[in-house]
C-alpha cells in the first residue's frame, strides 16, 4: 500500500468540522518520498474540483483523524497527534509555523467567513509542507512505541469518540440567552458539536467547542441540552474511581452503593461523609490508620507503593487495559499519589473506550444515540420506538464487572429526575 500525508483544509477554522456550513476547501496530498499536492474542492483560485478516489485503499497519516473522518471513512489512518502523545505525552504543535500572507490575511480579515477559500492555494501548500516535515520526523520514530498499542488505540479510542461528536447534542430555542452570543455562530440545524480532546497528560479527555466546556457545564446551562428524540437519560457511574481500582486489586464490593459499604469502616453511616473521606483518601493520600482499619484502602495503598516501585525500576507504567506506557520522562514533579491518581484516570478513560464501542454496536440501526460524555456519566437521545428493553440492556453494558450506575431522566439536561432501578428492572 501507498503511504501519504493527507491535510483537510476546511473553508472555515472557525467552525466545528461537523458544522453544517463548514466543507472541504482543499486536500493537502503528500505521498511519502514524493512531491506534496493540493486538491482543490471549493476555493476561488480553482473553478475544478478534484477527487480522493486514489486514497481509499492507502495508509493515510494525518494530525487529526477525527476531523479527517468527517470527510470520508477511509480505512487505514494513523493519527499523528496520537503517535506523538505516545512518544512525549502532547499532541504535535504547529502554532509556531508563521506564514507571513496567512498571518495578515487572517488578522486584517478575522470576521470573515470561508476565509481558508480566498488564501491563495500555494501559501496553503507553504505551509502544509511545514507540517508534513513534522508529520514525517514523528512516524520515522514510531518504532520507539508499542506497535500493538498504538495501534489499537489509534482504531479504538478515536473512534469511539468520533462516533459521540457526530451525533451532536440538540439544543433550546434560548440557547443563546443561556449562553451567550459567541455560541449563535456555531448552531448548526439546532445542534452544537462536541470536540474531545484526548491528549491531555493523564489520558482524561477534555470536551470543550466554541466557548462551552461541554465537560464543565453548570445545571443552568445544562438547561439548553434537549432531546432530539423524546427524553433525555443519564447513567452515571457510582463511586466509579473507587470501584475501578477495586477492580484493578479484585476488591468485592457488595451490592448497593459503593460508599455505603466503606461508611461502617469510618463508624459512620452517613453517605456524603463517607463519600468526603473516601475521596480524600484515594486523591490526597491514605493515613495509616486507614490502612490498617479499612481493606479496601489497605489494597489501595499497596497498589499505590507497587505502581511506585515499578515508576521508578522502569522509568514507566503500563495503562491496565490498552497498556499505554506512561513514562517517567513525559511527566513532571510525579510522586506515589499523583501516579496512583494518573492510572485512575487513564483507567477510567481506558474502560470507557471499550464501553462506548460497545453501547454503540449494540444502538446501530437504532433512533437512541448515545450523545455526551462526560467522564463516568453517558448521556442518551433516548426514542420510545425503541422501547424500555434499549434502556436495560444499556445498563447492562454500563454495569458489568460489578459496577453500579444511578439513571435519571428528563426533558432538558438541567432538570432530570431519578429513575429507581427496578422500573428498568
Amino acid at each position: 500500500m501507498n503511504s501519504y500525508i493527507v491535510l483537510p483544509i476546511f473553508i472555515d477554522n472557525q467552525f466545528h468540522p461537523l458544522h453544517k456550513d463548514n466543507h472541504l476547501s482543499l486536500l493537502y496530498v503528500k505521498e511519502l518520498n514524493h512531491e506534496s499536492q493540493i486538491l482543490t474542492f471549493d476555493h476561488l483560485d480553482s473553478l475544478s474540483t478534484d477527487n480522493f478516489d486514489f486514497l481509499e485503499n492507502s495508509i493515510i497519516l494525518t494530525p487529526n483523524k477525527k476531523h479527517l473522518l468527517s470527510i470520508h471513512s477511509f480505512k487505514t489512518v494513523y493519527d499523528i497527534d496520537l503517535l506523538n502523545y505516545y512518544l512525549f505525552n502532547k499532541p504535535l504543535n504547529f502554532e509556531d509555523i508563521r506564514i507571513n500572507a496567512i498571518d495578515t490575511i487572517s488578522s486584517r480579515y478575522y470576521d470573515m467567513n470561508n476565509l481558508n477559500t480566498i488564501i491563495p492555494i500555494y501559501k496553503h501548500l507553504e505551509y502544509c509542507d511545514e507540517i508534513a516535515n513534522r508529520i514525517l520526523e514523528v512516524w520515522d520514530r514510531k518504532d520507539e512505541v508499542d506497535w500493538n498499542s498504538y495501534e489499537q488505540y489509534n482504531n479504538e479510542a478515536i473512534l469511539a469518540f468520533y462516533s459521540i461528536e457526530k451525533e451532536g447534542v440538540d439544543v433550546s430555542n434560548d440557547v443563546v440567552d443561556i449562553f451567550d452570543k459567541r455560541v449563535e455562530k456555531h448552531l448548526s440545524d439546532n445542534k452544537l458539536f462536541t470536540d474531545y480532546f484526548l491528549y491531555t497528560t493523564a489520558g482524561r479527555p477534555s470536551n470543550s467547542f466554541g466557548s462551552i466546556n461541554f465537560a464543565a457545564l453548570t445545571e443552568s446551562k445544562r438547561r439548553a441540552i434537549v432531546p432530539k428524540n423524546d427524553m433525555l437519560f443519564e447513567f452515571d457511574y457510582d463511586a466509579y474511581h473507587l470501584r475501578l481500582i477495586a477492580d484493578i486489586v479484585d476488591y468485592q464490593f457488595p451490592e448497593g452503593p459503593a460508599h455505603e459499604h466503606l461508611a461502617k469502616f469510618y463508624g459512620s453511616e452517613d453517605y456524603e461523609e463517607s463519600k468526603a473521606k473516601s475521596f480524600q483518601y484515594l486523591y490526597g493520600g491514605i493515613p495509616p490508620d486507614v490502612v490498617q482499619m479499612n481493606p479496601f484502602f489497605s489494597n489501595v495503598d499497596d497498589l499505590s507503593h507497587i505502581l511506585w516501585k515499578q515508576f521508578k525500576q522502569q522509568k514507566y507504567i503500563e495503562t491496565p487495559i490498552y497498556k499505554r506506557r506512561m513514562m517517567a520522562c513525559n511527566l513532571q514533579d510525579m510522586n506515589r499519589n499523583k501516579l496512583l491518581n494518573y492510572l485512575i484516570q487513564a483507567t477510567e478513560t481506558e474502560r470507557n473506550i471499550k464501553t462506548i464501542i460497545e453501547i454503540q454496536r449494540y444502538l446501530y440501526k437504532k433512533k437512541t444515540s448515545l450523545i455526551l460524555y462526560n467522564y463516568d456519566s453517558f448521556l442518551f437521545d433516548y426514542c420510545k420506538e425503541d422501547g424500555l428493553e434499549l434502556l436495560k440492556e444499556i445498563m447492562k453494558i454500563l454495569e458489568r464487572n460489578n459496577f453500579l450506575t444511578k439513571i435519571k431522566m428528563g426533558m432538558d439536561f438541567g432538570q432530570m429526575v431519578v429513575l429507581e432501578r427496578e422500573k428498568l428492572l
